[in-house]
């Protein structure tokens, strides 16, 4: 998959066997609870086009391989946008115990259209959207998702 934005060319492997996709290496796009930067030659916009067009519609049931591992960070920024983000704190609780058990941490988009607040965009909670609109200085609406995503992606380059 051409999946632009955090690189001005980027690419995602999607696992298709029997006709159905099954897993999705998302390298530097999509990580557990985030996404990726767009600081060497990125543009958040196209990342936004990419994540809510590309990968928020494919099966909540794909296993993610990201390429790296931020979760702790990830959905600690999560929880300073939308503290009430029950499933972003259970898996907090269970991050340690999850980072131990397994030898690469994966989940399900299923899982992540929970706990990352990226793939939330579409509908944001009344405490993320609150949130950005306190400290996003980018106009946020709330049918806008790109507007969401941008401004979500501007506070966590400086978070």
């Amino acid at each position: 998959m051409d999946t632009p934005g955090h690189t001005f060319c980027h690419v995602c492997l999607l696992l298709v066997e029997q006709g159905k996709s099954k897993a999705i290496f998302t390298g530097d796009t999509l990580f557990n609870a985030g996404v990726g930067n767009c600081y060497r030659g990125g543009d958040p916009e196209i990342l936004a086009r990419t994540i809510l067009e590309q990968i928020y519609p494919l099966e909540n049931e794909i296993v993610l391989y990201p390429g790296h591992d931020y979760l702790e960070s990830n959905l600690k920024f999560t929880l300073s946008l939308d503290p009430s983000n029950q499933y972003a704190i259970d898996t907090l609780k269970e991050s340690d115990r999850l980072q131990k058990d397994v030898e690469f941490l994966t989940t399900t988009l299923g899982k992540e259209k929970k706990i990352n607040t990226f793939l939330q965009c579409d509908r944001p909670s009344k405490d993320l959207l609150e949130n950005l609109r306190k400290k996003s200085t980018l106009h946020v609406t709330k049918n806008d998702p790109k507007s969401v995503f941008v401004s979500l992606r501007s506070l966590r380059d400086h978070w």
